[in-house]
């Protein structure tokens, strides 16, 4: 008994598990997660969302320009040979000065000295002299002149630069005063730019949710055509069973049985291709949500026996259309950046102030005489540009950017007038989807009832099979139709949100 008591408590735990995991593998997905979904994965929102992110760098760069620009350089050059400032000649005479002016001396004493050796009392007074000997001696090797040569050397050095390896560097500090008001005109460029981004990238949300609304209900006017395409086939089974047994009890016609199994073989066909259509509606639903394409997924409405239509109330004005209508905005930005290309175009023509300072250090360097060191020194001062004559250049893209800016402001009154146009439109298609809607739904009451006339008038034999299959087919045709009606309802009202730029 125990044994017994275990396995049915097995089995009522594996039929629970498998109901949760059955629950948990379909997802129920309501109208606003699938927006959710599709705007989270959009590549092309992702890619307006980058688009955003420049413009907001743009706007710190146009930004930097109102602070100083600060800027190093350095460089490093080896030259094959050092400077000389002296020819080779000089340099060697430089080199031996001293020991020229030693062999001069000597040319101009010896023949004196070997005058006076040839006098014997001369002679006899020097060699009984040794004092006036050793002068005679040193005469001919002065050491003066062995510091002049030393002298003349360093000379010499001082005039050969070496300049084989030469280092530079540099640091740069500009501020610019005025610029003819060409950075603030970047500026706000900056800021209407940035705008025009974001007001694109709303743009694009929009029709990712258009995209995804008509997605969303045309699986639910599927699946309603799918239960309907069921419900038909089903009738269409009964009724071919009953045939069969007229058939055999001699009130019906093997014609009637084969006009029965005609129809049920065409609604077989038909619930064939809707279950394909709606199959394939789930899968491009999917890939707009970012889930795979084989997600089993179930609509929140798909399940429900009718359509609900939402209460609407479309309270707006032309100014509330104009100040939100984001293709509005966009082309309103694009003619303020427009506006302030002739600022800048005006600008370049106009006189630029900057201050500027550098430090400047060398290797060598000649602050103390030519010196194999880092030495450095500072400059600053004002820089001004003022351009004085461009034959018209000037003139003439002021006038160029000036009639660009005019193409966007006529575009934008162009605009205007196309979306009111649109609106009016969008007005007209939700009172056409009411008005298809009320007769739909009347038609559908007569459909009903012609139904159930019919099927009564069938089962007492009083109609023949073709009446009740007619009368299906009206039903079913009925059915399918007032849903479509309300789903267009809701698509028009979708339409107009949009339109008039208040769509959430």
């Amino acid at each position: 008994m125990k044994n017994v008591t275990i396995k049915k408590n097995v089995a009522v735990l594996a039929v629970l598990c498998l109901t949760t995991l059955t629950v948990w593998s379909q997802q129920v997905l309501t109208l606003r997660d699938c927006r959710d979904m599709a705007l989270e994965n959009n590549k092309n929102l992702k890619i307006s969302q980058e688009q955003v992110n420049m413009a907001k760098y743009d706007k710190k760069i146009a930004r930097a320009n109102y602070f100083p620009a600060f800027s190093a350089q350095g460089t490093y050059m080896h030259n094959e040979k050092q400077l000389q400032l002296l020819s080779d000649d000089k340099i060697n005479m430089f080199n031996t000065i001293g020991t020229s002016l030693q062999n001069g001396l000597n040319g101009y004493i010896d023949p004196i000295i070997q005058n006076l050796m040839q006098d014997p009392t001369m002679l006899q007074i020097i060699m009984s002299n040794p004092e006036l000997l050793s002068l005679i001696n040193d005469l001919h090797h002065i050491e003066a002149f062995e510091a002049i040569d030393a002298l003349g050397q360093e000379v010499a050095k001082n005039f050969t630069l070496d300049t084989r390896n030469v280092y530079a560097g540099m640091v740069t500090v500009m501020e610019p005063v005025y610029a003819g008001g060409k950075i603030r005109a970047y500026n706000k460029m900056a800021r209407y730019a940035q705008e025009l981004a974001e007001m694109q990238l709303t743009t694009e949300q929009q029709e990712i949710i258009i995209a995804t609304d008509k997605a969303y209900w045309q699986i639910v006017s599927l699946a309603n055509k799918q239960k309907l395409t069921e419900n038909y086939v089903e009738l269409l089974r009964t009724m071919s069973d009953n045939v069969e047994k007229l058939v055999n009890e001699g009130m019906a016609t093997n014609a009637d049985k084969l006009s029965v199994r005609v129809k049920l073989n065409d609604a077989e066909l038909t619930l064939i291709r809707v279950q394909n259509g709606v199959a394939l509606s789930k899968m491009l639903l999917c890939q707009s949500c970012g889930l795979p394409l084989d997600t089993e997924i179930t609509l929140e409405d798909e399940n429900l026996e009718d359509v609900t239509v939402p209460v609407y109330t479309n309270d707006y004005t032309e100014d509330y259309i104009m100040a939100n209508r984001p293709e509005l905005q966009s082309l309103q930005l694009a003619t303020q950046i427009y506006d302030k290309k002739v600022n800048i175009a005006r600008a370049d023509f106009l006189p630029t102030v900057a201050l500027f300072g550098n430090y400047i250090v060398t290797n060598p360097s000649a602050f103390n005489g030519f010196e194999n060191e880092f030495h450095g020194f500072y400059n600053f001062g004002v820089m001004a540009k003022v351009p004085l004559f461009h034959f018209g250049e000037g003139y003439n893209k002021v006038r160029k950017a000036k009639a660009e800016s005019n193409i966007y402001k006529l575009k934008l009154e162009d605009t205007k007038e196309l979306v009111m146009l649109q609106v009016s439109q969008y007005e007209k298609q939700i009172k056409e989807a009411e008005q298809r809607l009320q007769m739909t739904t009347d038609k559908m009451s007569d459909a009903e009832e012609n139904l159930r006339m019919a099927t009564v008038g069938f089962n007492e034999g009083m109609v023949p099979s073709s009446t009740l299959e007619a009368a299906q087919t009206s039903w079913m045709q009925a059915h399918s139709e007032y849903i479509d009606a309300k789903i267009d309802v809701i698509m028009a009202n979708t339409y107009l949100k949009k339109a008039v730029g208040s769509l959430d």
